[in-house]
């Protein structure tokens, strides 16, 4: 049996409740050529029982066990041994439109300097209203101020042995921004279909939404050493970064409450007569 044309990676750490979904939306692709590892990432729920019953009813599903160690490194293995040209990585909690992979792989295929194809998404979950996911256009300047790719897109196997994967060094969060600023430092463009291709499931405790502002700070410290180089041949507007969008986003959700303008009030006051 030759290898497969796209590896899914699918790395999960107690979201066995949502595993089964995922996979069967890997199922459903109108592409066949593809195997899927998930990586069970030290799980104690029913994740492994859930990824079983997929590996005994396709034989294009594998199982890899692992010990705890952080979606970083379980994408890493889970890369490791697989056997596919393109990668794509999908969190378990997530799922692909079923024409995913048959509108991605024919752009990296068609176009030699693609490094990746990254459609549009939509949002869902428990309590939210189903709706196309906001994502500011694409280009390095932006990409350099906060991360404009998804994880679910579509890459080349010899760009990710190229940049050496997931870095272990952001297990707090954004670990996927750092990895697509490696897989375009030596340039390309990413390719963005006019299309949604995946589905972004959105939970209260999601790792990246619990991400504090300290902790946010000091991953762009840690982005700006990784990738001096980038950031010297471009300029970025410090209004378009996380830190500006995240307080803008708080800014405009409190002042339509009447009593924002008493509580500013207030705290001009304090800070005059106390500071």
């Amino acid at each position: 049996m030759g290898a497969p044309k796209v590896s899914v990676i699918v790395p999960c750490y107690n979201l066995g409740r949502y595993l089964g979904e995922a996979l069967d939306s890997v199922l459903a692709q109108t592409f066949p050529d593809w195997e899927c590892i998930v990586v069970n990432d030290g799980s104690s729920d029913k994740t492994d029982a859930v990824a079983s019953s997929f590996v005994e009813k396709d034989s294009r599903f594998r199982l890899l066990a692992l010990e705890n160690g952080g979606v970083a490194r379980a994408r890493n293995e889970g890369a490791a041994i697989s056997r596919g040209t393109y990668l794509l990585f999908l969190d378990a909690d997530d799922m692909l439109m079923p024409w995913c992979l048959a509108e991605s792989v024919p752009v990296l295929e068609g176009n030699p300097e693609a490094k990746a194809v990254c459609g549009k998404a939509e949002c869902f979950g428990k309590g939210i209203r189903t709706k196309e996911l906001e994502r500011p256009a694409f280009s390095m300047e932006a990409m350099l101020a906060h991360n404009c790719i998804y994880i679910c897109s579509l890459l080349r196997r010899v760009d990710f042995d190229r940049s050496g994967g997931f870095s272990s060094d952001f297990a707090g969060g954004l670990e996927d921004w750092d990895f697509w600023l490696g897989i375009l430092e030596e340039g390309g463009e990413v390719v963005t279909p006019d299309r949604i291709m995946f589905r972004y499931r959105m939970r209260r405790r999601s790792r990246n939404r619990l991400v504090s502002d300290d902790r946010l700070r000091a991953i762009r410290r840690l982005i700006w050493n990784r990738h001096k180089d980038m950031y010297a041949k471009y300029f970025m507007d410090p209004t378009d970064t996380m830190e500006y969008r995240r307080l803008l986003y708080h800014y405009e959700k409190y002042s339509r409450f009447p009593g924002i303008y008493l509580y500013r009030g207030v705290t001009r006051i304090f800070h005059r007569l106390f500071s």
